[in-house]
């Protein structure tokens, strides 16, 4: 990858960093997602900054070109977050129906209590 690239995918990763810590302050995104993101960046950043760790993730692969690595890779990383929200989501619809099941078994206790008096 020629210098150029290197420093603009660099300067987009500093700019994602920033973006994830304002949102991280502002409170808009909690930080477990903040560090799977900071993660990622970061190793990005890494893999293309070091040109010899680029040259060797597709021998590792087995991949002809860097980029088809890479694409793999950032299949992958979308593919385990998916799978990261899935559990979140599941986790969320449970607890509502948790708390739906709670509050109807509120009002109708609350309800044999008004037919009581």
């Amino acid at each position: 990858m020629s210098v150029q690239g290197i420093i603009f995918i660099d300067l987009l990763g500093i700019g994602f960093i920033l973006l994830i810590l304002n949102l991280v302050r502002t409170k808009r995104l909690h930080i477990a997602y903040a560090t799977i993101w900071f993660l990622a960046v970061g190793g990005l950043m890494v893999m293309v900054s070091i040109p010899s760790l680029l040259a060797f993730l597709p021998r590792m692969m087995g991949a002809i070109y860097p980029a088809s690595a890479v694409s793999l890779l950032a299949f992958v990383f979308i593919f385990l977050v998916l799978i990261f929200f899935s559990m979140q989501l599941t986790a969320i619809s449970a607890r509502q129906v948790a708390i739906i099941q709670a509050l109807a078994l509120r009002e109708l206790l609350e309800r044999d209590d008004e037919d009581r008096d």
